[in-house]
């Protein structure tokens, strides 16, 4: 039974050094201090304006198109069938329709002037 015992401490041990010195390693976004990742935030690309990163966002937007503007979309690109409102789904905003033969299909709208981007099947 003592064997086996210090045997598990020793393993305990073991792997407890291995992962403190891999995570001595990482900052505070627990990514490599000498990733490709890092040296990106590091060149000023995140300290922009926190609009930075989104993918729909161009300078004159005010705000969030309203739903009227999201469904006159729909239905100018045939989809008139579709359930409920709006919503974020990977990253996407999109709206759950359904296609000209009752498929189910995610349409990619922009939030913010509730423009028609495309179909995104699954």
């Amino acid at each position: 039974m003592r064997i086996k015992q210090l045997l598990l401490t020793a393993a305990a041990a073991a792997i407890l050094t291995t992962t403190g010195a891999a995570a001595a390693d990482r900052d505070r976004d627990h990514r490599p201090d000498r990733s490709a990742a890092e040296r990106h935030d590091r060149d000023g690309y995140r300290d922009r304006d926190f609009r930075g990163h989104d993918r729909y966002w161009h300078e004159g937007y005010r705000g969030f198109a309203g739903r009227d503007f999201y469904f006159r979309s729909l239905r100018a690109h045939h989809y008139t069938r579709w359930d409920g409102d709006p919503y974020w789904f990977n990253g996407r905003f999109v709206i759950r329709s359904y296609d000209h033969f009752g498929r189910p299909v995610f349409v990619e709208l922009n939030p913010y002037t509730g423009a028609f981007i495309g179909v995104i099947r699954f």
